[in-house]
């Protein structure tokens, strides 16, 4: 692949544009990582700056063993995990901070106000998950990754994935069943912009 073996040669104005290339292609799956674990949308964005930097610093570290996408989410996963350790805070999501995830047009306006509405929900019973599983959701079901990518990423077992996805389901399931909110959420398309 042309792309992957730009990033072991030298320094050159091509190997920055493939490099950049695959940044661009990932840049909202791991903004949205992020934010699903701080649940800060600007520390978001100053966190995948920072992880961004670091996987171009550490670019020559890529073997090729695993997914770029993969070697990508490990970084900015390290990178939120090392800011949460040094900081010890835990910030609320605002609405406003949600809907900057997701700026898209939607012609029937009663429509956007029930999908703001239920990002704001889902966001708020997201950032209540413990951290791990916190990790493992946001993964799995907002940025779309494999069961084998989230245990590569995160470097645990398939099982300890699948274990720790399905009790953050229950927690969500509980945390939104008042309303039937659970069931509902299921009706949108969750990736990698959010609630669609």
């Amino acid at each position: 692949m042309q792309i992957k073996r730009n990033i072991y040669g030298p320094d050159s104005a091509e190997n920055q544009d493939s490099f950049e290339e695959l940044i661009s292609k990932n840049e909202d799956k791991i903004l949205n990582l992020i934010y699903g674990m701080t649940g800060d949308y600007h520390l978001a964005q100053d966190l995948t700056q920072e992880s961004f930097l670091k996987a171009f610093l550490s670019k020559q570290s890529f073997n090729g063993q695993a997914k770029f996408s993969t070697w990508l989410y490990r970084i900015a996963v390290n990178t939120t995990i090392d800011y949460k350790r040094k900081s010890c805070v835990r910030k609320e999501n605002s609405s406003e901070e949600i809907e900057n995830i997701n700026n898209t047009t939607e012609p029937d306006p009663d429509n956007k106000c029930q999908k703001t509405a239920m990002k704001e929900i889902l966001f708020k019973a997201i950032s209540q998950l413990p951290d791990q599983q916190r990790e493992i959701f946001t993964l799995r079901e907002i940025n779309g990754c494999s069961t084998k990518e989230v245990a590569e990423i995160l470097s645990i077992s398939n099982e300890l994935v699948k274990w720790r996805l399905h009790k953050a389901r229950t927690m969500l399931r509980k945390s939104l069943s008042n309303g039937n909110m659970y069931k509902n959420i299921g009706s949108f398309k969750l990736g990698p912009a959010g609630i669609e």
